[in-house]
């Protein structure tokens, strides 16, 4: 949050009242680090001459408010706004959209509601000792949500402790919880063309068992990148030598059907054993994060590189961050500061500018000694170098993303980083024979691979290679050699005949270049702008002629997906390699996931268990987009009733009291056809209207279903669930009133007249069902045929999809 300021530089309220009326050039407004909630929308903290003030700023009345990170948002909850609202154009009486919304409730028992839930999650993160994030996870959102429905249910009266279950039920559930998500990914990679596989490998501090984790990326149909966590198993093998670590990677991908090979791709650090696993039958990728974090790690700890300054520099802020962290006197410092890990990204970088944040607070908190050492440091020669540094903490995230393609940012972010190396415009003497090392490990060390180049081809705004004009041909080789590859055997080496006008894509607002990593991108041009060549060559030729750029904010799988009709051979070429993440923080994350999960409350877990758990913790969401719940259910009812009836029509029953129970089953069973003798139903009814027939004998359960899956039909819903629900009755709504007037609507009504009755009397008898039969046949004469074909009209004009007009053809044939 803000940042502890001395006493003179705190001004009153009224003071900082009167500087924002006078719209003071001393005064601004920054919102505090690592804010969620939604207040902070209109509110900002105030700073005079770059000092924090204990004061925010309301944007809308511009009124200045008292505040203190330690009361939270409890002041802008209870601010009212005094900003005047827009008087509606519109009649008072007319409704308008957000009328329709549902509100949160302002009611005092809302207010009072919510503050014994405060206290309740106070309570139990003391109590049980979790952290303070844990009640904001969508985990325990979840099992939130599941208690308030339980609780409209059941009531209040009923004691929490029999709901929830014992430890030891949750535990052996984990397991069927992930095998039920692990068979959804199996049928997912059963049908993937083209993945890519990340690995890596690390060691559990407080057990000391080895694990290995491995994720696949992606692009579905819709032109989405996916990420699914495959394992994070335990290595099971004495030595981790080259042949030992493939056969661990071979056998977890053989469980998803998923195999390397040539085609493959996988993404692994740099040590020499994972490149000498992965030497055949693959093709290695190196991480492009650990390019960079190795290049700065020798830059600060390698000796004779000429780089004196820098590396004391490191060691002098290092020494002073280790003394603060072992002398307990962390809790004096406003920030937290951070020291370097040489597993870390961007470690060096973290490691300076906690220092920086906290450099004025320092010496109140080191001794002698540590002071002498401070007092070596100079802080505009930290700021030089923090503001160097960030660019690579930047590069790093922006490579580090799972949520787009990242492998095309490899090369033009490579050579930005060079050209920022290669600069001169300092003159500090620290930081310009840091730069010189830098920018020519950079060269020499980061490795670039075919894909690379390929990836780079495929983006529209970075195909120029203006950020490097003498690979340009080589890239545009590469791609070609790709292309004949995938080539389809029909396409002509000429398709001038087709003068195919490629169609624009709808103009965007062009976006201003905030960072300097944008500058990679060429700038987005509108359509008007475009050359147009009367003879277009081949689908290659045409995308290098194409002139045209997407925004830089733009998916470039978005780009593919709109234009895969102009290039469809390219599509299939974006849609194999952009799915390759450039880095390997996937698995990454995952490690830091598995150390969350194994504590040191937590160390007897079992190696399955973990793998399980951290299965579930990074699949689960996107398995639950891809697989819903209720389609889930569906499937397992259909295949359930499958498996416990294979009749197609019911046999005439002797027992009345089996009636009933024979019909649900039958309902239920998602095989049963109506289609098959609805004529001679239809006609075995009029039958008994005419001679009077009220026995109906063992057809009565088979009619009856016939009668409510007709009507179903008629009225276009959905099959009956498990029984016969009660909700179905409301659907009468639908029918329109002058409809149910109408005597010729008579079959509609005696369907759900019969399944009223059906549920009121759901005994073990179905004597007043069939009674209630007896009643209304009468109501029912030879016009029915004459609406059956009416209703078979309207129906098949008032639904255009064509799966209801199926329904309604077989229904009514």
């Amino acid at each position: 949050m803000s940042s502890t300021v001395s006493k003179a530089s705190v001004l009153s309220k009224a003071e900082i009242q009167d500087l924002v009326k006078l719209n003071s050039s001393s005064i601004s407004f920054a919102k505090p680090d690592n804010v969620r909630s939604e207040f902070w929308a209109s509110y900002s903290q105030i700073y005079v001459n770059n000092v924090a003030q204990n004061f925010i700023l309301c944007s809308q009345c511009r009124t200045v408010l008292k505040w203190i990170s330690d009361n939270g948002t409890r002041v802008m909850s209870h601010h009212n706004c005094e900003k005047a609202k827009r008087v509606p154009n519109s009649s008072h009486r007319q409704r308008t959209i957000s009328s329709f919304c549902q509100k949160a409730s302002v009611s005092p028992e809302c207010r009072l509601v919510r503050k014994r839930i405060t206290e309740a999650c106070v309570e139990y993160c003391a109590v049980d000792g979790r952290p303070f994030e844990s009640v904001a996870g969508s985990g325990f959102l979840s099992l939130a949500k599941q208690l308030i429905c339980a609780g409209a249910t059941l009531g209040t009266s009923i004691s929490a402790s029999e709901l929830l279950p014992h430890p030891s039920t949750i535990s052996r559930n984990v397991e069927r919880t992930y095998l039920i998500l692990k068979n959804q990914l199996i049928s997912i990679c059963e049908g993937i063309k083209h993945y890519c596989i990340t690995a890596n490998f690390w060691s559990e501090k407080s057990t000391g068992i080895h694990y290995g984790g491995l994720s696949m990326h992606y692009i579905d149909s819709n032109s989405c990148l996916r990420v699914f966590t495959l394992a994070c198993q335990a290595y099971d093998y004495e030595t981790q030598h080259a042949i030992n670590i493939r056969s661990f990677i071979n056998k977890i991908l053989e469980e998803f059907s998923l195999y390397l090979n040539n085609n493959v791709f996988i993404v692994t650090d740099n040590e020499n054993k994972m490149k000498s696993a992965f030497k055949d039958n693959v093709k290695r990728i190196g991480c492009s994060a650990h390019y960079i974090n190795k290049v700065l790690e020798h830059a600060f700890t390698y000796n004779d590189i000429q780089c004196d300054a820098a590396q004391l520099l490191f060691t002098l802020v290092r020494g002073i961050v280790t003394r603060v962290r072992k002398s307990h006197k962390q809790s004096l410092l406003s920030t937290y500061v951070q020291n370097y890990c040489d597993t870390r990204f961007n470690g060096v970088y973290l490691l300076f500018e906690s220092f920086l944040k906290v450099y004025h607070e320092l010496p109140s908190v080191l001794n002698d000694e540590q002071k002498i050492n401070y007092l070596k440091i100079d802080r505009d020669d930290l700021e030089v170098l923090c503001s160097y540094l960030k660019n690579f903490c930047e590069v790093i995230e922006k490579l580090s993303s799972e949520n787009t393609p990242t492998l095309h940012l490899v090369i033009p972010y490579k050579q930005f980083l060079i050209n920022l190396s290669s600069s001169t415009d300092d003159n500090n003497q620290l930081i310009l024979s840091l730069k010189k090392y830098i920018g020519k490990q950079l060269e020499d060390y980061w490795i670039i691979n075919d894909v690379h180049y390929i990836a780079t081809m495929l983006h529209p705004n970075l195909k120029s290679f203006n950020h490097a004009p003498q690979k340009k041909y080589h890239a545009e080789t590469l791609l070609k050699l790709e292309f004949e590859k995938y080539r389809q055997p029909d396409q002509q080496q000429s398709s001038s005949n087709n003068n195919t006008k490629i169609k624009p894509s709808e103009k965007k607002n062009k976006s201003k270049l905030t960072t300097p990593l944008d500058d990679i991108f060429d700038p987005c041009t509108s359509s008007d702008e475009l050359p147009h060549h009367p003879e277009i060559k081949t689908e290659f030729d045409r995308y290098i002629e194409d002139h045209k750029k997407i925004d830089i904010n733009m998916n470039v799988l978005s780009y593919w997906n709109e234009n895969k009709l102009i290039y469809p051979t390219l599509a299939t070429i974006a849609q194999r390699v952009l799915c390759i993440p450039a880095t390997n923080t996937s698995v990454e994350r995952l490690f830091s996931d598995s150390g969350n999960t194994i504590t040191s409350r937590r160390t007897r877990l079992e190696t399955s268990k973990v793998n399980q758990l951290l299965f579930i913790r990074r699949n689960l969401s996107l398995l639950r987009e891809l697989f819903p719940p209720s389609i889930e259910q569906s499937r397992k009812r259909s295949s359930s009733c499958s498996a416990i009836t294979s009749i197609k029509k019911l046999k005439h029953s002797e027992e009345n009291d089996d009636d009933i129970a024979v019909l649900q089953v039958n309902l239920d069973d998602p095989s049963f056809d109506v289609d098959d003798d609805d004529d001679g139903d239809i006609t075995y009814l009029l039958s008994l209207c005419e001679h009077g027939d009220l026995h109906l004998r063992g057809a009565c359960a088979n009619l009856l279903v016939t009668l409510i899956k007709t009507t179903i039909h008629l009225l276009t819903l959905s099959l009956l669930s498990n029984s016969f629900h009660s909700s179905f009755i409301n659907q009468r709504s639908l029918v329109s009133t002058d409809s149910q007037d109408s005597s010729s609507h008579a079959f509609t009504i005696i369907g759900i007249e019969l399944l009223k009755d059906s549920i009121q009397h759901t005994t073990s008898s179905c004597t007043l069902a069939k009674f209630a039969l007896a009643q209304l046949i009468d109501d029912i004469d030879f016009r029915i045929l004459t609406y059956l074909e009416q209703q078979q009209k309207q129906l098949k004009q008032q639904y255009p999809d064509i799966r209801v007009r199926q329904v309604t053809a077989s229904t009514f044939a």
